[in-house]
């Protein structure tokens, strides 16, 4: 073959093979799994407790500057791709008009400034998980996204391995709450259980599992191990078990499991965290903050629109607290963006949930995921947020929608993309 004939063959590949979004290489998936960190640094707290309220703050103008720079990567991304992955808008355009409700509701409120600032960002950061949704097939999107989340739990973990002196693992870099740590290493590890019933019991996805296992117990998240246990059962359930090599390590492991619970104190020291008063004592201030929100008047305008994105805490009356934050997802979007809100969300929850039981092709991976999703969305914020868990509703409801679904490749291609996965199955 001539010099000519090598130079046209080598550009077919290069823009046939590289910018195909539904044959991906290693260098797109290693693409994605970067432009999702810069998204997940992008959107978890820096600061622990700490809310913007308005002005120029520099960790939320330095946030905003990773959120543009993945956008602007994305974008690039999306351009040089040819042939991309089709998703679909109707969740988007839901939380959009979510977003525009608690806009309002801020205005009225006094809190538009800071309102409007939040929702740019949110803004930015569904546009950027769109377009990274539509650069690889569902399955190798959503390895990127748990390849990343996995990667930022490991790194903050060893980095915050001081802070198991106060009995809870934090994160060190970044700095994060034990919770977020935990919710960052328990996702993965739900699709390591998936990858593990599919393909067989192999060292690597073992040996992963391990760690981010120890890293969610070593936080003391219990919402987190109730997740990762009811979702572990939900991929049991979903995916069977194919594998011989599967059923055994099961047989073995679910006795090893059943005695840690009865004969020792490893259960009792997770539910009550040293024996100390401290958990029930703030259970009772996180009940106090929702009764206050619950409590509004059904004729005013806070309870249907909100007060605005911006606000993460209310007022109360206790004797150490003039203040609490709202630790729950639908109660918080109670709070800021009212019941029409917290109808919308509700209904696109119960969409996803009905559509991930129903859609066999995809019901494997994602199910498990959701069901780890809603869980938390009972005790922790940021569903519909510049945070954690709106990145992954963004992505399970975008990967739902009957456009992604029924979106078909070249012939094969499903096996080829499967082959070349080393994070989690294709669940197909």
């Amino acid at each position: 073959m001539t010099s000519a004939g090598l130079g046209m063959r080598g550009q077919r590949v290069h823009g046939g093979v590289h910018a195909d979004a539904s044959r991906p290489t290693r260098r797109r998936f290693a693409a994605l799994v970067a432009l999702f960190l810069l998204v997940i640094v992008s959107v978890i707290p820096w600061r622990p407790q700490s809310f913007y309220t308005g002005g120029l703050d520099p960790v939320v103008v330095a946030k905003a500057a990773i959120a543009v720079v993945a956008l602007g990567g994305a974008v690039g991304l999306t351009l040089f791709t040819r042939r991309r992955m089709p998703v679909g808008l109707g969740p988007a355009a839901v939380i959009a008009v979510t977003l525009m409700i608690s806009l309002l509701g801020g205005v009225v409120a006094g809190n538009g400034s800071a309102t409007a600032v939040l929702v740019v960002r949110v803004f930015i950061v569904m546009a950027t998980l769109l377009l990274l949704l539509t650069n690889a097939p569902w399955d190798r999107a959503v390895a990127a996204l748990l390849t990343a989340m996995g990667i930022l739990a490991v790194v903050a973990a060893a980095t915050g391995a001081r802070t198991l002196v106060k009995g809870r693992l934090g994160g060190g870099i970044p700095e994060i709450h034990p919770n977020e740590l935990a919710g960052l290493a328990a996702l993965p590890l739900i699709a390591l259980v998936v990858l593990i019933l599919r393909r067989g019991v192999r060292v690597s996805p073992v040996i992963a599992s391990v760690v981010l296992f120890g890293i969610v117990v070593a936080t003391g998240s219990r919402i987190a191990l109730v997740g990762i246990l009811v979702g572990a059962i939900v991929a049991l359930v979903t995916n069977g078990v194919r594998r011989r090599g599967v059923l055994y390590t099961l047989l073995v492991f679910v006795p090893l499991i059943y005695g840690v619970i009865v004969f020792t104190r490893v259960v009792d020291g997770l539910a009550s965290r040293g024996g100390t008063s401290a958990e029930s004592t703030a259970l009772d201030s996180r009940l106090t903050g929702w009764q206050v929100v619950l409590g509004w008047d059904w004729a005013s305008w806070q309870r249907w629109l909100g007060v605005g994105l911006s606000v993460k805490e209310v007022a109360v009356q206790e004797k150490w607290r003039s203040s609490q934050v709202l630790d729950s997802s639908w109660v918080s979007l109670l709070a800021q963006a009212g019941l029409l809100g917290v109808l919308l969300i509700g209904l696109l929850v119960a969409w996803c949930v009905i559509t991930a039981v129903t859609a066999a092709s995809r019901r494997g991976l994602l199910l498990p995921l959701l069901t780890m999703f809603v869980i938390r969305t009972f005790t922790e914020s940021g569903m519909v947020d510049s945070a954690m868990p709106f990145v992954l509703f963004v992505t399970l409801s975008a990967l739902l929608t009957r456009r992604s679904r029924q979106a078909s490749g070249p012939p094969g291609h499903e096996n080829q993309t499967r082959a070349r996965s080393v994070t989690m199955p294709g669940v197909r």
